[in-house]
């Protein structure tokens, strides 16, 4: 036989030997790459999933499919993964592409609590899109699409509904056009409003600083007093042990005459034991506590306010004297530093209280005048209206005003200063200490 047949059979042969592992063994790679560890996933369908397919974690290869089988109505997919990688139970596996018509292969998400997965472990499956599933879901939404134009084309179909859509829109425009002049025309009183509140409010901050100020010089005031006072007070308080001493031994005292008193002895145990004596004395009783009811049901209160007018920005103060000399009757007494009169006023009235409801007259800021007053909330809600120098030329001075106390010794006003003139009107509010 000629060398050159020799050599030709030998190609061939070698040739073909390849071509076997090739279509047989696939990736021949994987013959030579050292043993991995395996690693579960399954699959509700693995179209176009073959063995020897890659298996990628963050786009870098780590891996291949080892073997597909079927296992309770589910493809059960066994990885072979490189021994020097891991990844954690709750990382996740996913069927991908490359491309949109590329190889497919296995990519893994990986996780962050779980532990490290153990070879023979599994990771859970997230589905992926296919092709498939997206025609699917397109033509849902294109029906939807379609489903919103006919409705559209219905709410439109006739004249009367395109006529009412376009009154709304040139409603709109026109609407639009008059908010545009508005504010062009009246921007610089707005921002003149604005302008004001804010020089209000900065005096307001103001007044409070200089009042915080004279509250913390009355602290160290009462402290000094208390520093120079501490002997005084230790001496008064020796004199109280004394006194409580003293109140023992009466109260020791007290003891036995009660004891005397319930066995009959001495003149007010007869007065007990007799019933004649008794009823008597009930009757001296109540002659006397008739006599001093007017005298135990008076009752007195003081309030000092201080109203702040946002126009003049000018402060005016109250004091106010309250007394009650029966439970629905008060006289009530006031004097009023008037900025705006530049001297002192005073209120004189009395008044009666029926519920929530409260009638008042006398004077009012030296003027002649009533008011009515409307209490709500346990009397920290009162509503004021009041009428007063009722002869003045023009119109008598009508003021309402409301106040609210969140806590007991504390209360916030405001209100609308002669209302009855425009060119007087005068916004207000303050802060009043419930003495």
């Amino acid at each position: 036989m000629k060398r050159e047949i020799k050599i030709g059979i030998f190609l061939t042969i070698a040739l073909g030997i390849i071509a076997a592992f090739v279509f047989v063994v696939g990736d021949l790679g994987t013959l030579f790459a050292r043993p991995g560890y395996e690693i579960l996933i399954y699959f509700d369908a693995a179209t176009g999933l073959e063995k020897r397919t890659g298996v990628r974690l963050a786009g870098v290869k780590i891996g291949y499919v080892k073997d597909i089988r079927l296992k309770d109505n589910q493809a059960e997919v066994v990885l072979s993964i490189d021994p020097e990688v891991e990844f954690r139970t709750d990382s996740q596996a996913t069927l991908a592409a490359l491309g949109l018509l590329g190889e497919k292969y296995i990519e893994i998400v990986p996780g962050t609590n779980g532990p490290i997965c153990l070879p023979g472990g599994s990771i859970e499956v997230v589905p992926a899109m296919g092709l498939e599933q997206l025609g699917a879901e397109l033509a849902s939404v294109s029906g939807e699409i379609q489903e919103t134009s006919r409705v559209l084309r219905e709410l439109l179909g006739s004249a009367d509904a395109r006529s009412n859509l376009t009154l709304i829109l040139e409603n709109m425009a026109a609407f639009a056009t008059d908010l545009r002049e508005f504010s062009r025309v009246n921007s610089s009183a707005v921002n003149e409003g604005i302008q004001k509140g804010s020089r209000a409010v900065d005096n307001f901050d103001a007044r409070v600083a200089a009042l915080s100020a004279s509250l913390e010089e009355l602290v160290v005031l009462l402290r000094d007093v208390v520093a120079e006072n501490r002997d005084s007070v230790k001496q008064n308080l020796e004199s109280i042990r004394v006194l409580l001493d003293k109140a023992d031994q009466s109260l020791t005292t007290l003891d036995e005459t009660l004891n005397k008193i319930n066995q009959g002895e001495g003149t007010l145990g007869r007065l007990i034991q007799e019933e004649g004596l008794y009823e008597d004395a009930q009757k001296a009783v109540d002659d006397v506590q008739r006599a001093v009811q007017p005298v135990s049901s008076f009752r007195a209160g003081g309030a000092l306010h201080f109203n702040y007018y946002t126009d003049p920005e000018e402060i005016k103060s109250y004091l106010t004297l309250t007394f009650w000399p029966a439970a629905d009757k008060f006289l009530l007494g006031q004097v009023i530093q008037d900025p705006f009169l530049d001297t002192f006023t005073y209120s004189l009235q009395g008044g009666m209280r029926w519920g929530s409801i409260q009638a008042r007259a006398g004077v009012m800021e030296s003027k002649i005048g009533g008011a009515m007053d409307l209490f709500a909330f346990r009397d920290r809600v009162r509503i004021s209206v009041e009428l007063f120098d009722i002869n003045r030329d023009v119109f008598p001075h009508f003021r309402i005003q409301g106040s609210y106390s969140p806590v007991r010794y504390v209360s916030l006003l405001f209100g609308l200063d002669d209302f009855g003139l425009k060119e007087k009107r005068e916004l207000f509010f303050g802060l009043g200490l419930i003495i």
